[in-house]
């Protein structure tokens, strides 16, 4: 059973690690906030997102799978809970993200295929203070208008449009503008994690964009040309700055550009929205989508639907571990108490694991820690029934406890062994909540064998150690289990 000294060694081992999840669940944070809950407990917002291309036909499960790595890094970016980001069929992307304030924000920019686009102004016209309800009206209004600028080429040049909040009074100022048909710029010429919010001179916050050293030459190229076209026809250079065809701003060129350029918004005084800034620094960043996403559903999970859900789950496993521990007390009496301290060492250090991870908590996730405390107390159970094996055959509770662990870990390590297969399989082969449920399923199982084997080893060995003898019926072996042992024998 080993000596004292190793047997304080592991409690003081065990003791450490109550003292590490009990920072982890009240002390580094609110312990209301301790713990990820996923959508089906905390709420939030899942949505069905469907893949196509531009010009039509069909997209490939590699541009899905594509699509689906640069949804999830945008929703990292974001900061919000762990994101359940899947693709489903050929050309569908199911999304869930739980906790999320602000859901319409959030399918913008998991939406948004981020198109990064610079053009040349050709020629622009604009209605400052448009009211709301008229913006769409004259959208239309300047673009015919624009058609009939000499600029204006049918398959040549297009009219991209640029709403922004007006310097001064109400409304909405709205900008028509002439470019090529194609970007003279794509975002190729940005560098990875280029994209950067910044204050500039007037302490206007704008997104900065670093171009790459080939991108950087190609924009000194653009305004280069663009100073001499606007020289000669005496108009303002302007150059247009567009994502998915939006205009985001047209800022005028008056010095050759380099490797740095700046989308900015004169109108506020705080220079671009926190938020929209923000936003455009995370799609830039996470590069385009390789297909277009269109979303065809979107459902909010209200917050009541999960802490149902939370209360009827978290009820169902604390009955049960109740239930547990009973049992191994009545039916084991002095190994059973062990065996209930070990387990909710095993509870704690498995709520301290979830918190550091750290792991979402789901309904399956639940599912999975429960059925992990019935493998816990399965591994006792073993043990216990060689050590009342050994105690029929008349031997002292020290020699019975030792045989009871050599002879019973071979059984408990093949059939845990057996779990985890299962739950790696299950882990390489689902997706979602099923994940979670072998996440946690595994992590339950590897600490149970620990609390199971090593802390129950150590305090009975500890009990033993201090000369405390258990007799047959403290260990739940009665007299005539002895007696006909002993007949038998």
């Amino acid at each position: 059973m080993g000596s004292t000294r190793n047997n304080l060694i592991v409690l003081g081992l065990v003791v450490v690690l109550l003292g590490v999840a009990a920072y982890l669940i009240f002390l580094r944070q609110p312990v209301t906030e301790s713990t990820q809950l996923g959508l089906d407990l905390q709420g939030g917002v899942s949505a069905q997102l469907e893949g196509s291309q531009t010009g039509g036909g069909n997209v490939s499960r590699e541009e899905m799978e594509q699509a689906s790595d640069l949804i999830r890094q945008r929703i990292d970016r974001l900061g919000v809970a762990e994101p359940d980001v899947r693709v489903q069929g050929t050309d569908q992307i199911v999304v869930q993200i739980p906790g999320v304030e602000n859901p319409d924000e959030v399918i913008d920019i998991i939406g948004r295929t981020a198109q990064l686009g610079f053009y040349q102004v050709l020629a622009t016209d604009g209605a400052p203070n448009t009211p709301a309800e008229e913006v769409s009206s004259v959208e239309d209004e300047l673009r015919e208008d624009l058609q009939d600028d000499q600029e204006y080429e049918p398959g040549e040049t297009k009219i991209l449009f640029e709403n922004s909040p007006p310097i001064q009074g109400g409304g909405t100022d709205v900008f028509g503008y002439i470019v090529r048909q194609q970007p003279d710029l794509t975002g190729e010429a940005l560098q990875q994690n280029g994209a950067n919010v910044e204050f500039d001179q007037s302490n206007q916050r704008v997104v900065s964009l670093q171009l790459t050293g080939e991108g950087g030459d190609q924009m000194a190229e653009l305004t280069q040309e663009m100073i001499n076209d606007a020289t000669v026809s005496g108009e303002p250079a302007l150059l247009a700055i567009a994502l998915d065809e939006d205009i985001q701003s047209a800022p005028q060129v008056q010095d050759v550009l380099a490797d740095q350029i700046s989308i900015s918004n004169s109108g506020l005084p705080e220079g671009l929205p926190e938020d929209e800034a923000r936003q455009l620094e995370t799609v830039l960043n996470t590069g385009a989508l390789p297909v277009n996403m269109e979303i065809i559903s979107q459902t909010e999970v209200g917050p009541t639907l999960g802490l149902s859900s939370l209360r009827s789950g978290l009820l169902a496993a604390l009955v049960g571990f109740a239930l547990v521990l009973a049992l191994l007390a009545i039916i084991y009496r002095a190994l059973g108490l062990v065996a209930a301290l070990a387990l909710l060492v095993y509870a704690f250090l498995m709520w301290g694991i979830v918190v550091a991870v750290p792991v979402t908590m789901t309904l399956p996730g639940i599912a999975g820690i429960v059925l992990s405390i019935g493998v816990a107390a399965d591994a006792n159970v073993v043990i216990f029934e060689r050590i009342k094996e050994e105690v029929r055959r008349g031997r002292t509770s020290r020699a019975a406890i030792q045989a009871g662990y050599d002879r019973g870990f071979r059984a408990i390590l093949d059939g845990n062994v057996t779990t985890l297969i299962t739950a790696f399989i299950l882990f390489a082969l689902s997706t979602g909540s099923v994940r979670g449920f072998a996440v946690l399923l595994v992590i339950g199982v590897v600490l149970s064998m620990f609390t199971a084997v090593v802390v129950t080893r150590a305090l009975l060995g500890l009990l033993s150690g201090r000369g405390v003898q258990l007799s047959p019926a403290m260990m739940g072996v009665s007299k005539r289990g002895i007696s006909e042992q002993e007949t038998a024998g």
